[in-house]
């Protein structure tokens, strides 16, 4: 049975007063000290309690309103932890329970955009997934509009969140991407409940799902070379972009990270880069030698001015010229990708499917088939550790499962 008891503060404000201080004890794990935000002067306290004269006085009837809001307080605390989820009950969530006692009327803090603006704003994450979050509160706003109530912290459940990701697959949105979209409100309730902005985990039986990819393609070598030497000589804005695109295959960095690569992160014939997304966890140093292709790739743009290595444009216009660049070197041969929507493969077009993130697959995927190991690849490509997204960016071919089938052979004498 959780209990409550109070204790004056030793610190006397201007008016001569103290500040009531609550000790919550919901149970072993649950033991936290509170701001009661009432206070009264330390000659009106005793034992835990308000003193309360027998004359009637304007001092009387202020310490009798302090004596009962004291035991509302207390009553709205204990009902308030009883109805929660104790996996969600921290001292800061307590507090909230609080200044909702005493401001009933205040919406601010307890408003769902007001909340999920705070969420996002303390994220240190790239500019890529902080875009991600701003489209997700599009979402969230229009999908409110549309239901006609206002989404709530305390009102979401799995059944609002059931009708969140129909909203968004009426309109239009992958799977993947949906489920995507559910792990950003997922991680939002998680850091809400962590600080008591929500006494329930709505997400608590709810299944998100498990995003599903196609099998990984990527360029031979034979077909990066023949890209190389496509002759571009007329469009030199798109042949600038095509060498970007070969040197971020011989990398195998993100894009994001190829757009910040400077001069100076070449060293001694190797490219030195920390990861911008994993930075945060794992800040080390992503080594990857040069070879005689890169190295000229760098030595052509040399004169650059400023400081970055590469002339490198926006994402969506780098993606759009790779599209050219791959028509313009007739490389359309037909690829099995994964329809959005759907989720059954279809047969695409090589030159229509092509992105930066192709080149990222095809270091990763023609390295793979040299050196099978995971973590020496990772080590170069920027992956953790053991990382399961390791696996979308190579496939085991039919040229690796040969030569290991060939292992099995006996020996001849």
């Amino acid at each position: 049975m959780p209990k409550i008891s109070a204790s004056l503060s030793r610190r006397v404000d201007a008016r001569g007063k103290s500040e009531i201080l609550l000790r919550f004890v919901g149970g072993r794990d649950h033991i936290y000290r509170l701001h009661s935000r009432l206070s009264v002067q330390p000659s009106r306290w005793k034992d835990g309690a308000v003193i309360v004269p027998r004359l009637e006085t304007d001092e009387q009837r202020e310490l009798r309103r302090t004596r009962d809001r004291l035991a509302d307080l207390t009553r709205f605390l204990l009902d308030a932890f009883q109805e929660a989820d104790p996996n969600l009950v921290t001292g800061a969530w307590l507090q909230e329970a609080v200044e909702r006692f005493h401001h009933p009327d205040r919406t601010d803090r307890r408003d769902f955009f007001a909340i999920y603006d705070e969420f996002c704003r303390s994220q240190d994450v790239s500019i890529d997934r902080h875009k991600r979050y701003k489209v997700v509160r599009g979402y969230l706003e229009g999908f409110q509009e549309e239901r006609g109530r206002r989404l709530a912290m305390e009102g979401t459940d799995a059944g609002v969140l059931d009708d969140f990701r129909a909203y968004l697959a009426k309109g239009g949105r992958g799977k993947n991407i949906i489920i995507d979209y559910m792990k950003v409100i997922r991680a939002f309730f998680r850091w809400a409940g962590k600080r008591g902005l929500c006494a329930t985990d709505p997400f608590a039986g709810f299944q998100i799902g498990t995003a599903v990819y196609g099998t990984p393609y990527y360029l031979t070598l034979e077909e990066r070379d023949r890209l190389y030497r496509t002759n571009l000589r007329r469009h030199p804005s798109l042949a600038a972009q095509r060498d970007v695109f070969v040197f971020q295959c011989l990398v195998g960095c993100r894009a994001g990270d190829l757009l910040k690569l400077r001069k100076g992160d070449i060293v001694d014939g190797f490219l030195e880069y920390i990861p911008r997304k994993t930075v945060d966890e794992r800040p080390v140093v992503v080594r990857v030698p040069l070879n005689h292709t890169a190295e000229e790739i760098v030595a052509r743009y040399a004169d650059l001015p400023g400081v970055r290595l590469l002339p490198f444009i926006s994402k969506q216009k780098y993606n759009d010229a790779i599209k050219r660049c791959f028509l313009a070197a007739r490389l359309k041969r037909p690829v099995t990708v994964l329809d959005p929507v759907t989720r059954e493969e279809v047969k695409r077009p090589l030159n229509e499917v092509a992105s930066s993130h192709l080149a990222r697959r095809t270091f990763i995927g023609n390295l793979y088939k040299q050196v099978a190991d995971p973590n020496v690849i990772g080590a170069m490509s920027g992956h953790t550790e053991g990382s399961r997204a390791f696996a979308r960016y190579r496939t085991i071919d039919d040229e690796m499962k040969a030569g290991l089938v060939g292992r099995l052979e006996a020996k001849k004498e």
